[in-house]
């Protein structure tokens, strides 16, 4: 990109991604999908997640890590050492080619690398900066800890709302959350651009995302004094809305207004109980109304109660193993050379399969050279004409 003129809106967007584990390269991947540019930048090393097990044990990607894959498809690898000159050099004269950075390094390395925001925002005012770290950067006692997903969860109030004795959520939610939330950024940053003609700095806070996540239980303690019930399936405002137990395994209904209720019961054949009239009443006789609903459903498979009452309007379903959820019909996989997936919400307009740690190292370097050439080029001249 000509950091002296407005972005060129012909091309793509390119990302350098300075990212490593999973909050980050997600929300690159997320970029990545939508046909943006990326261009991973990994030490000689490589992202650690290259190591992670399980491996994929023959074929095309003998030896790679699943994990790695999962998070890195439609990006291309350009190893730089960022410890020497000569790579710290190619970094910032890449990101002089691009409309957005994202980096998750703790709070001050990109300084200490001599790419901190101010000095990329020099050389490219249009830049769109992203960083994601554990704690934000505003409290030097804060911001120098390390944090993984799940002292995230944990500091965040969301391992006591799962379980007792508290209990991570199975996903990562601290690092895919805070992802979607650093993609957010870029897109709102990219739209601020096209208003104004100048970049910005974004930091999320992981932590801020885990608060966020919180929703009506941080809103009922802030605003009411209201403490979260003990954990559970049940919500804490809507009944019945639970995991109940059939004749052999788990089915999840929920009834969230009176229409879907007065369903449930008559495809049931549950009483008329005045105690259960209104989603109030239900919600102060949970107990009593769950262990009713439990005791019908006891007489039948999880399979049958879930075609009964999804054909009476019942929303339901199935609690599935992560073998029998990727089985699902409306499953749906994205398969890249060898690689499979799981669909992404978005249909993806890119179709890279994860790359080899420095696949496209020449790649780059060389697109980069032919860029710098041709801004040479188109220097005007100053050269004196005698009269």
């Amino acid at each position: 990109m000509n950091t002296t003129s407005a972005p060129d809106p012909s091309r793509r967007f390119r990302v350098i991604d300075f990212t490593r584990v999973l909050a980050g390269p997600w929300a690159t991947q997320i970029l990545g999908d939508q046909g943006f540019d990326v261009i991973k930048i990994e030490a000689p090393e490589g992202d650690e997640t290259r190591q992670f097990q399980p491996l994929m044990p023959d074929g095309d990607a003998a030896g790679e890590s699943v994990y790695f894959a999962c998070t890195n498809r439609n990006k291309r690898s350009v190893v730089l050492d960022l410890k020497s000159s000569e790579g710290r050099d190619i970094a910032r004269r890449l990101v002089q080619t691009a409309d957005v950075v994202v980096e998750n390094f703790r709070p001050g390395v990109m300084e200490r690398l001599g790419l901190g925001d101010a000095t990329l925002r020099a050389d490219n005012p249009a830049l769109v900066a992203v960083a994601i770290h554990a704690f934000g950067d505003a409290d030097p006692a804060w911001t120098g800890r390390a944090g993984y997903d799940l002292v995230l969860q944990s500091i965040g109030g969301i391992t006591n709302l799962t379980a007792d004795p508290p209990r991570k959520a199975g996903p990562s939610i601290a690092d895919l959350a805070s992802a979607q939330v650093a993609v957010q950024a870029v897109l709102f940053g990219l739209l601020e651009r096209a208003r104004t003609g100048l970049g910005c700095r974004r930091v999320i806070s992981m932590l801020d995302v885990q608060h966020h996540l919180l929703a009506y239980f941080a809103s009922a303690w802030l605003n009411t004094g209201t403490a979260p019930p003990p954990p559970s399936n049940a919500h804490p405002s809507i009944a019945p809305y639970n995991l109940y137990r059939c004749s052999d395994g788990w089915l999840s209904i929920c009834c969230a207004n009176d229409p879907l209720w007065e369903k449930l019961r008559s495809a049931l054949d549950l009483p008329a109980d005045p105690a259960w009239s209104t989603i109030r009443d239900r919600v102060a006789d949970r107990t009593r109304l769950d262990a009713a609903i439990e005791a019908r459903l006891a007489s039948d498979t999880v399979a049958a109660w879930d075609h009964a009452l999804g054909r009476a309007g019942v929303p339901c379903g199935p609690a599935l193993s992560v073998a029998s959820s990727l089985a699902h019909p409306l499953a749906r996989q994205l398969h890249l050379g060898p690689w499979t997936f799981p669909a992404p919400p978005l249909a993806p307009i890119a179709f890279r399969p994860p790359p080899k740690l420095g696949e496209h190292t020449a790649e780059v370097l060389a697109e980069l050279e032919h860029h710098e050439r041709q801004l040479e080029h188109r220097k005007p001249s100053h050269t004196s004409h005698l009269l």
